[in-house]
């Protein structure tokens, strides 16, 4: 590589990415979910379920009308939330906190895994034509939609947004 070249790219170069720091959040839809126990390593991640979230929208002091209060607790500040998933998990209620989060310019990044093995977690039937729900109910409110082919994105995606462990 020749001088010139070097300094005519010196322009585009990014001197300190991903430098501010974050407050991130991940909702895991699945309780047990294996890609989000491997990343609670990293402390400067809150991480909270998304059960959590539906008990609140149907617990028995649930009326018509959200208690205000009680639903912005629960949704916190974050500057972004990573929603990790596996398909056929049941979405429609993180989805409500996924829109609040959109409305407010949150970024929400949407990670669905697929099912590895249909016979050992026969969470989705491929053959029923709807293998795709729980991406479909998100990808609405969601900033960006990831269906990985590999175990493992989930802890990849939060060390480029900068989480330590």
């Amino acid at each position: 590589m020749h001088d010139d070249q070097v300094a005519s790219e010196v322009l585009f170069r990014i001197q300190t990415p991903n430098s501010a720091p974050r407050h991130i959040r991940v909702i895991a839809l699945t309780d047990d979910d294996t890609e989000v126990a491997n990343c609670r390593a990293y402390a400067d991640v809150e991480f909270v379920h998304a059960s959590e979230f539906a008990a609140l929208l149907q617990g028995p002091d649930a009326s018509a009308e959200l208690d205000a209060d009680a639903f912005e607790t629960w949704l916190g500040t974050p500057d972004i939330v990573v929603i990790a998933a596996r398909e056929g998990d049941n979405a429609s209620a993180v989805a409500v906190a996924a829109h609040a989060y959109r409305r407010r310019g949150v970024t929400v990044s949407v990670v669905v895994n697929p099912v590895v093995d249909p016979v050992v977690d026969p969470v989705v039937d491929p053959s029923d034509g709807n293998g795709h729900a729980t991406a479909d109910s998100l990808r609405p409110y969601s900033t960006m939609m990831v269906r990985p082919t590999r175990a493992g994105y989930l802890q990849d995606l939060l060390a480029a947004l900068g989480a330590t462990g």
